[in-house]
């Protein structure tokens, strides 16, 4: 019988893509058939997104049996499990999170971890940087294509997600209202603390979607307003650079709010306009977000999984 695989989970009511990718990893792998659970102190359920993922007390995890799924920024889950002989890795879904979960350690490798799980290259090559005696592997990320759809119906509204940058989003609404006062009135709808099924209608809505992402490994929300049909402009965060080009959207020099409204004003121009320009826009967007598919995914994550499990899996 194989090992159970358990990923270490922050507590899953916090709205976090990490998370959720977590749990999708655990529904993956169940539907190939291996055991695989959350774990996570409370043994709470997600109420923000859908999943029928198991989900376990930390408590329950079994020393010198369970395979260990760290979160890349847990110092606690670490720590307290380092004494544990279990085959452990470490889940990296943001090279910017790392140092919280070593808190000044030299590599995982102090807490027994052998072996990093990255979800894109970005984060790979960081690791293979900071980690080079680690077996390091990628996975990439998914959207559900189901959910996060093209609507035809689209209303001329600024989709945003406010929590990297707040600063920059009143910056950048004042400005844009200043220099555009024809699109003064563009209503700017808020993504905060809301279900992803919430989400994925103020996006399917949404003509615009400014990206305020900051410092993050594979963005999915900026990927899902690609996917949705939303004209997108902003930053990257670094990150989404995996997947942004000059064609599918319009994006900023990072952190220039100055650039960024030149960017936005040129998304709103564009969808107003309509014609070639955005059609042509929506198809390579459309485009970019076909490539992160679930079937993608799941069958890089089984494979990842089956090398890991056999004789040889410790080598990554």
């Amino acid at each position: 019988m194989t090992q159970r695989i358990a990923y270490l989970s922050w507590p899953p009511n916090e709205i976090s893509g990490g998370i959720k990718m977590a749990f999708a990893h655990v529904e993956a792998l169940r539907e190939a058939g291996w055991e695989a659970v959350i774990a996570t102190p409370g043994a709470g359920m997600p109420t923000w997104f859908e999943s029928d993922a198991p989900v376990i007390d930390t408590s329950e995890l079994v020393a010198d049996q369970d395979i260990l799924v760290f979160p890349e920024n847990h110092h606690r889950f670490l720590k307290s499990l380092a004494s544990w002989p279990n085959r452990k890795l470490v889940f990296c879904q943001n090279q910017f999170m790392v140092h919280r979960g070593l808190k000044g350690s030299r590599d995982y490798a102090d807490f027994g971890v052998r072996g990093i799980l990255c979800v894109g290259r970005h984060a790979l090559d960081f690791c293979r940087r900071r980690f080079p005696s680690q077996p390091i592997s990628s996975v990439p990320v998914f959207i559900d294509h189901d959910l996060f759809c093209f609507q035809p119906q689209k209303r001329l509204q600024i989709a945003f997600t406010p929590r990297k940058r707040p600063l920059e989003a009143a910056f950048i609404q004042d400005l844009f209202r200043a220099e555009n006062p024809g699109f003064r009135d563009i209503p700017w709808v808020q993504i905060s603390g809301v279900p992803t099924r919430t989400v994925a209608q103020i996006l399917k809505e949404s003509a615009i979607y400014l990206s305020l992402c900051r410092f993050e490994c594979v963005p999915l929300t900026a990927l899902e307003a690609l996917a949705c049909g939303c004209v997108t402009a902003g930053f990257t965060g670094f990150g989404a650079r995996e997947y942004t080009t000059a064609k599918n959207g319009f994006w900023a020099t990072e952190d220039d709010c100055l650039d960024c409204v030149t960017q936005l004003t040129r998304a709103v121009r564009t969808v107003t306009a309509g014609g070639p320009s955005h059609s042509e826009m929506l198809e390579a967007a459309h485009i970019s977000a076909s490539y992160y598919s679930r079937q993608r995914f799941a069958s890089r994550l089984v494979e990842f999984w089956r090398v890991y499990l056999s004789d040889k899996g410790s080598s990554g």
